[in-house]
């Protein structure tokens, strides 16, 4: 068995990290000397610090390793490369929207103002974080195809944000959505509302939110605001469309 100092300089990481890991679990010493409180590691101990430092070196988190055991290695890689894949969609979103609004620079979004008679969306319910609404399209999706559903157009409503946490339906006007399983429904009030096509897909929405908000010849009315997809049939892309009420 070794120190802790020469664990720490044998396994490539510090004293301090060696502790740290300790104190949350994720190793103990196989011997601590009763007098002097001197820590000391066995070939086991150092085994699974060479294996939490790799997991480390890839971004896996502490909690993570503690939840599955530093043992999982091909499992937690496996869930890390996922998050990264995703990571790389997110960033890729992101320089798409900086390029789009370098592009743009100053010119003016195309808006136009529209009076609703007010309807009724009806479909799946997300109340927890924004990463929850693709599963809810995807069940939404799913039901319009196995119930042969002609549908040009669905809705993405949002009832309600606080902090991380976000309120909203994913569906169709009542009308065409009463064959589906799908029972949550809101009503979008009559009322002005400010249009806008959504540029580069889904990512592009928060930017287009925030070039309605920053327009200063409108007033914004107290309603729900709400996404378009219009998708006719044959159509291979969604028209994406925000739709903000407005005095």
């Amino acid at each position: 068995m070794l120190s802790i100092g020469k664990t720490a300089k044998l396994v490539g990481i510090t004293v301090k990290t060696i502790k740290h890991y300790e104190d949350v679990g994720l190793i103990q010493p196989a011997y601590v000397n009763p007098d002097s409180g001197y820590r000391f590691y066995s070939q086991h101990e150092q085994q699974q610090l060479v294996r939490i430092r790799t997991l480390r070196s890839f971004g896996v988190s502490l909690a993570d390793i503690l939840r599955e055991g530093d043992d999982q290695m091909a499992s937690l890689l496996r869930k890390r490369r996922q998050q990264i894949e995703l990571e790389i969609q997110e960033l890729q979103g992101t320089m798409e929207a900086i390029e789009r609004k370098l592009t743009k620079g100053d010119k003016q979004m195309e808006t136009r103002i529209v009076v609703s008679g007010g309807f009724t969306v009806k479909g799946y319910q997300v109340i927890g974080p924004v990463a929850d609404i693709p599963a809810k399209w995807d069940i939404l999706n799913e039901d319009i195809k196995q119930h042969e559903v002609v549908a040009e157009e669905s809705f993405g409503v949002c009832l309600k944000m606080e902090g991380d946490t976000i309120h909203y339906i994913a569906g169709l006007k009542s009308e065409l959505a009463d064959g589906l399983p799908g029972s949550d429904e809101v009503v979008i009030p009559a009322g002005r509302f400010i249009v806008a096509t959504v540029e580069g897909g889904i990512p592009g929405i928060p930017a287009t939110y925030d070039a309605i908000i920053q327009m200063e010849d409108i007033q914004l009315r107290d309603c729900y605001d709400f996404e378009r997809y219009v998708h006719p049939v044959g159509a291979t892309e969604d028209v994406i469309e925000i739709w903000m009420p407005i005095e």
